[in-house]
Order: C-alpha cells, then structure tokens, then sequence
C-alpha cells in the first residue's frame, strides 16, 4: 500500500477520480438524464459532492494515523482544492443559473430554507 501512495502516479490518479463526478454530470447533460429540473439537480449533485469532499478532506488525517500511512497526507490538498471546486460550482450554479443573480430572490430563498 505504501508504495502504491508514493508512486508518482497516486496524485494523478486521485486528481482523474476527483473529476469524474463533474464528468458523470455532463455526460448526463449531454445524454438528457439530468431530470425534468435539470438545474436543481446540478445544484443539489454539486451540493452534494462539496459535502463529500469536505468529508473526505476531514478523514485524512485520522485514517493517516490509524492506518499508520503517514503519505496519506499528500492528498488532503488536493482533496480540500476539489471540496472548494466542487462549492465554488454549486455556489455559481445556484447564483447564476437558478436565481440569475437575483439578490433579493437569494435572500428570501435563503430565509424560506432554514439550512
């Protein structure tokens, strides 16, 4: 396992999986799976991954010590860079493209949903 962390290509590999859910949306953009609200689904699938990002970014350090992986650490960067990524999408999708930079529909949105 160790040799498999510190090989050259372990942080190319993790960069490719972090892309393929961005992937997977637009391949279900272009092949209309996207459901009858496609932008609430991308909002709320870009949602998602932000959440599992920070997620993932928040387990390195434990698991690098109860695994006693100590190369784990090597991707937290890169994981917390596509945690942001991934809000900074779910953030321009929702701003953008469901309330067309509307403010005051933002904000009365944002006082209807208490989360």
């Amino acid at each position: 396992m160790r040799k498999l962390l510190i090989s050259k290509w372990s942080k190319a590999g993790v960069f490719v999986i972090c892309l393929l859910p961005i992937a997977a949306l637009v391949w279900r953009g272009l092949h209309h799976g996207l459901t009858a609200n496609p932008i609430e689904f991308i909002t709320h699938a870009t949602g998602d991954w932000t959440l599992r990002f920070i997620v993932f970014t928040l387990c390195i350090t434990p698991l690098r010590k109860l695994l006693a992986l100590p190369d784990l650490i090597r991707f937290r960067r890169m994981l917390g860079l596509f945690a942001f990524f991934y809000g900074c999408l779910h953030f321009t999708t929702y701003i953008w493209l469901d309330k067309f930079f509307d403010l005051k529909e933002v904000w009365k949105d944002i006082a209807k949903r208490p989360y």
